[in-house]
């Protein structure tokens, strides 16, 4: 570690669907939180390690902010608020292609208690028309909050990321490293499997049935071959209507082997090893609004 290092912890906060995943991913230069098209595709707080030469940055990547009901929703706020606890910054993603919202208000709210700097990362820059499409939508947001920083990205094409990285590092303190280098995130490799499941089944299925969706594992084990080693795993996919099952099953089955293959091919991708996949499918009424069947599936929790 060279004299100088500084090491710091960054919370991503704003409305679903901004970028917050995707701009992790591009930062610490693999996927350590799926990425879909529905809203509340990430459902807690996670860590995404980004290490560069001169510093480390812990990326904690939070729920999007919106007005939900049940437990579940209610436990995502409660992740949120929990990321932004002993943070050292934290970046305020707005999505430059929607108009500003209730929901981006709630995320401004939550960056009233005073502490950590905060900038503002204007994502999807590549979908305006010219960069001064941009100033009116800089001043509505300081209006409302003092960012430190005012930032232009496209966290999908990786632009201006570099400059990013090197502002990020600037306020970061002087401190050695809380992670090794070669780690990536915080995530036990359970749930990473858990979630590549279920971000298979929420790509591959209609709008009414993703924001149901919840993995469990159910087997996981290593057998060795002749061949290399064979992770053996099993999976349930949870949702709450019978509808909604025979959706994930598709007709003769068809749905439920496309989201087994795509799942299992990025977890081979991800594990670096063969996999044999199992999934079943079974309705559990209303689990979002199950406290036990919540806490269940969280792996901070030890389910």
């Amino acid at each position: 570690m060279s004299a100088g290092f500084r090491a710091g912890f960054v919370t991503l906060l704003g409305r679903p669907n901004t970028g917050k995943s995707t701009l992790v991913n591009a930062l610490v230069g693999s996927k350590v939180a799926i990425v879909t098209h529905h809203p509340q595709t990430t459902r807690t707080h996670l860590l995404g390690i980004a290490n560069r030469p001169e510093g480390q940055i812990v990326l904690v990547d939070t729920p999007g902010v919106h007005h939900g009901r049940g437990h579940l929703s209610r436990e995502m706020l409660r992740s949120v608020r929990t990321g932004l606890e002993g943070r050292d910054l934290c970046l305020f993603m707005a999505d430059v292609t929607r108009k500003f919202g209730a929901e981006d208000q709630l995320a401004l709210d939550l960056l009233r208690s005073p502490g950590a700097p905060a900038f503002l990362l204007l994502n999807k820059v590549d979908l305006l028309p010219n960069p001064e499409a941009a100033l009116p939508i800089i001043d509505e947001y300081k209006k409302r909050h003092e960012f430190a920083e005012v930032i232009p990205i496209s966290a999908l094409k990786k632009k201006n990321l570099d400059t990013l990285v090197q502002q990020i590092i600037a306020v970061m303190p002087e401190a050695p490293p809380f992670y090794p280098e070669g780690q990536a995130t915080d995530q036990p490799e359970q749930f990473m499997i858990a979630e590549c499941i279920r971000e298979q089944a929420m790509l591959l299925t209609r709008e009414e049935v993703p924001h149901t969706l919840a993995v469990r594992i159910e087997r996981d084990e290593v057998k060795k071959q002749r061949i290399g080693q064979l992770r053996v795993l099993q999976a349930v996919i949870l949702c709450e209507r019978p509808g909604q099952k025979a959706i994930l099953i598709g007709k003769s089955g068809e749905m439920i082997r496309q989201i087994g293959t795509a799942a299992r091919q990025e977890l081979e991708m991800q594990l670096d090893m063969r996999v044999f996949l199992e999934l079943h499918v079974l309705v559990r009424d209303e689990w979002r609004n199950n406290p036990r069947a919540v806490a269940e599936l969280d792996y901070r929790k030890g389910g």
